[in-house]
């Protein structure tokens, strides 16, 4: 059962692998991604049996997965949308555009009531450290809108070496889900308060710190 799981939408999830999984999302956001056991998560889940998560997902890995597919595709989904309108404009395709296509949908995330954004810290978890990564790029489809994304960003950024972009390329990665973890944690402690104007001041201002860094001047020692 776990394979097929994986794929499906969560809203045609079985109830308790859907809680499972949203129990998995808030225990990682509380604890940490190595804190959290499967057997912590079917505890909290109020699943009797502990062998239920591995009925549901085959294993952590398959969990992480399942929350990736849930959470990831239709963020990709609306990236490839503002993507295909951008190019149907005909509008130049710029290096700050392309940032706005790639930072915005997951930054416009935390437009929903806390309970909902848990999984954000999960990403930020995932993407520090390069198995993390693998998994983010492992559903080829999932992830067309990041190759169509890097592609136009490569000829956006020419002349500067293709290792550079790649390396300022995985940064902007880093920084966006990092910032915005940051924010949706502040949010939960109550220490900011982020209606649509300060998401919007914040967003902004990512952007612009990330299309700088992506653009400056390559060390002349290299």
């Amino acid at each position: 059962m776990s394979d097929q799981l994986a794929e499906i939408p969560f809203s045609s999830m079985e109830s308790g692998a859907a809680l499972l999984l949203k129990t998995a999302e808030r225990l990682f956001a509380e604890h940490g991604l190595e804190a959290v056991s499967t057997r912590m998560i079917a505890r909290e889940a109020g699943q009797k049996n502990p062998s239920a998560l591995q009925y549901h997902f085959g294993n952590r890995d398959g969990l992480i997965e399942a929350i990736l597919n849930y959470r990831l595709t239709p963020i990709n989904q609306e990236r490839l949308r503002r993507l295909d309108a951008l190019q149907h404009r005909g509008d130049v395709v710029t290096v700050k555009r392309l940032t706005e296509v790639f930072v915005e949908p997951f930054a416009e995330e935390l437009l929903k009531p806390v309970e909902d954004t848990s999984y954000v810290s999960l990403l930020a978890q995932l993407y520090a450290y390069q198995p993390g990564r693998d998994l983010f790029q492992k559903n080829r489809e999932r992830n067309r809108a990041m190759f169509e994304l890097t592609s136009l960003m490569i000829k956006a950024l020419k002349p500067l070496p293709l290792a550079v972009i790649h390396f300022r390329l995985q940064l902007m990665g880093r920084q966006s889900m990092t910032a915005i973890a940051e924010w949706d944690e502040a949010r939960r402690n109550q220490s900011i308060d982020l209606d649509a104007k300060s998401l919007r001041w914040r967003t902004d201002n990512l952007i612009d710190f990330i299309v700088g860094g992506l653009q400056a001047q390559v060390s002349s020692r290299y």
